[in-house]
């Protein structure tokens, strides 16, 4: 009786115990399924509607590269007998971001350079730098309107510029979209993405002032440019080469670029301004007074922050060296986190800049949960999903659509709505 029950209770545990382990295996080895329709729908609509130019989506899975997810909407009209795909070359503008700061991490990796050396050792150009203030003066950075005019009283730099300031846009440095028209003039004047090379841009930056003193505050800017600025400096090479060495060649990253392939033709940019989407005119995307990178063949000029072309299955596969990358063959796995964790800030619904390059929502955002993000001038966007081990782009060639939300666009907004929607109901 005793070594009866005694049976019936070990196989009672050793079928639970079965039953739970089959149950870990299957969701560890659980592929994500998504439906594709409701997605196609949002893209479809929003082109449709002549919102966007076209929109053309990736997701894949990030360890094995399976796509779990493609489609492209586009309007036909106005890109006729256009091929757009995961291959196509576009302009990815801020997304540049992080792959000169991940460049800058494999150097401090090496103790190249370090976070809290001054910008000098490396640039002494800008050792006689100025900064632009009001008649109380008070940075322009954080000027009321009604107190600064043109031309600006200007001061001299009183703090140390780092170079982690240059990676959390703490440096002063700024683009052609300030409140002030005054900086706005004088920057698009110094005609800075025509500079030759980078020498010549470093001549250009120390003679414009600053937008507020190195460390005071966040000011999105041309920060990251100056750090590939002084990447080639620290290294001799330029940022093209420090690409090509440490990330396109040894890990297989072909489909990005500072400089445009001999046989591609890019798609033009559009923008919905005017309340209807035509094309761009000269001068509209006007980031740097009007003036856009030509990206050419014998280029010679870097822009760090916001210089590559490069293609939606290009800019996957280096987001998953980045994340999804086991070996530590670019990047240990500690610089990663550092890279793609919280900052030290109060918490909130939304999300952080993580002075690395990225957008990391928050994990009480409504529906994008720890969602690490970057994104480009022209509508360009990748976003990475460690939960789901998912990696996906959400591209275009528009500035300005008529479905402008704050920083962002309702049609991303629905989009990722619908895909979180679908992901956590699981």
């Amino acid at each position: 009786m005793v070594s009866s029950l005694i049976f019936r209770l070990i196989h009672f545990v050793l079928v639970i115990f079965f039953c739970i382990c089959q149950s870990c295996y299957k969701k560890q080895n659980s592929k994500i399924t998504i439906d594709p329709y409701p997605l196609e729908k949002i893209l479809d609509n929003y082109v449709e509607n002549g919102i966007w130019p076209f929109l053309y989506s990736r997701i894949e899975e990030g360890k094995t590269g399976e796509v779990v997810f493609e489609h492209l909407a586009i309007n036909d009209s106005l890109l006729p007998n256009t091929t757009i795909n995961g291959d196509t070359w576009i302009r990815i503008w801020s997304m540049t971001k992080l792959v000169t700061i991940s460049i800058a991490m494999d150097l401090i990796e090496e103790s190249f350079i370090n976070m809290d050396e001054p910008v000098t050792k490396y640039i002494p150009e800008f050792s006689n730098l100025m900064v632009a203030v009001d008649i109380n003066g008070e940075s322009i950075a954080f000027s009321e309107d009604n107190k600064y005019e043109c031309p600006h009283e200007l001061v001299k730099v009183d703090s140390i510029m780092k170079i982690k300031h240059l990676f959390n846009h703490r440096a002063g440095f700024y683009y052609a979209l300030t409140k002030s028209s005054c900086l706005n003039d004088w920057f698009a004047s110094s005609n800075v993405i025509r500079a030759k090379n980078g020498e010549e841009l470093i001549k250009i930056l120390a003679n414009l002032p600053l937008i507020q003193q190195p460390g005071e505050s966040y000011y999105y800017g041309m920060n990251t440019t100056v750090l590939g600025l002084l990447l080639e400096r620290a290294t001799g090479k330029s940022l093209q080469n420090l690409f090509l060495d440490r990330i396109a060649n040894p890990h297989n990253i072909d489909n990005m670029s500072f400089i445009k392939p001999k046989d591609v033709s890019l798609i033009p940019s559009f923008t919905g301004r005017d309340g209807i989407l035509r094309k761009i005119r000269t001068g509209e995307l006007d980031i740097f007074g009007g003036e856009v990178p030509l990206y050419l063949i014998d280029n010679k000029l870097f822009l760090g922050g916001e210089g590559m072309l490069g293609t939606a299955r290009g800019y996957i596969n280096f987001m998953r060296l980045l994340f999804f990358n086991d070996d530590d063959s670019f990047l240990n796995k500690s610089t990663v986190r550092k890279m793609s964790s919280k900052p030290d800030a109060g918490s909130n619904n939304f999300g952080y800049n993580t002075g690395y390059g990225s957008y990391l929502t928050s994990k009480t955002h409504e529906y994008e949960k720890d969602i690490l993000r970057v994104g480009g001038y022209e509508k360009t966007g990748s976003w990475v999903d460690r939960k789901n081990n998912l990696i996906g782009a959400l591209i275009s060639q528009a500035n300005e659509t008529q479905d402008k939300n704050g920083l962002g666009t309702r049609m991303e907004e629905d989009f990722k709505r619908e895909l979180y929607w679908q992901l956590n109901k699981n």
